[in-house]
């Protein structure tokens, strides 16, 4: 292989690194932080509001025997957005695909 080509292919792979680490870092910026490490993201976003309590980590059926402090009413998407995640309990549908 000549030193031209073997820096065509160097010049390629270190591009095409780039790139990579580049579309990671901004998918990774999208994707907001989650308050507890140990839950696992919505899969689906519900339709309906949901409870949540400043102190916590989870969203919940406004019903749910596990929402513990007052609730405050927010939209499934603005508890997602704010790193909330859901209920393993009243939530299942969120965790499913």
């Amino acid at each position: 292989m000549s030193a031209t080509a073997r820096l065509i292919l160097a010049t390629l792979l270190f591009a095409m690194a780039t790139a990579v680490t580049i579309n990671s870092a901004v998918a990774h910026s999208l994707t907001p932080a989650l308050l507890s490490e140990h839950s696992r993201p919505a899969v689906r976003v519900p339709e309906q509001p949901v409870a949540i309590v400043q102190e916590g980590k989870t969203f919940h059926n406004p019903k749910c025997t596990f929402l513990h402090g007052k609730p405050e009413m927010v939209s499934a998407q603005e508890a997602v957005r704010k790193g909330y995640t859901p209920c393993v309990r009243c939530m299942r549908q969120a965790l499913s695909k």
